[in-house]
């Protein structure tokens, strides 16, 4: 290996630390917990359901069916309710185009727990975790 090779990797070796340790403090940084008042921002999904939240509004899409909201604002419990519009719906499903959507959830941890019992078979309620899952798929 030539000196200037050799030099190369050493200091790529010595920048590495320094590299991980930086993107350590961003993730900590960017990761402050939500407080009473914050606007719910992020986006969160389940093998049922996606929430997409941003400061012009927000998105759920489950399976035939999708809604638009407002901007989701968390109450004093870290909770939010918030009534939106169906964009999509299809198949066989009970709301149109149009119809109003209620929706309540709440945050628990890195997570968000909304109920809607009529939509997922099991518990009632869904928890949503970080990040976006993909495609819920419309078995109509």
């Amino acid at each position: 290996m030539t000196r200037t090779a050799q030099t190369s990797t050493c200091l790529s070796q010595r920048r590495r630390p320094l590299v991980i340790v930086s993107a350590a403090l961003a993730v900590l940084a960017c990761s402050q917990p939500l407080a009473p008042g914050d606007l719910l921002l992020g986006t969160w999904s389940s093998a049922d359901a996606t929430l997409n939240a941003e400061r012009s509004g927000a998105t759920l899409t489950i399976p035939c069916i999708a809604v638009r909201f407002a901007a989701l604002r968390l109450d004093d419990s870290l909770a939010f309710q918030a009534t939106g519009v169906v964009t999509r719906a299809g198949g066989l499903v009970t709301v149109r185009v149009g119809d109003a959507f209620p929706l309540t959830g709440r945050v628990l941890g890195s997570r968000i727990v909304i109920p809607y019992p009529w939509v997922v078979p099991t518990s009632g309620q869904d928890t949503l975790a970080p990040g976006d899952r993909g495609i819920h798929v419309c078995n109509a």
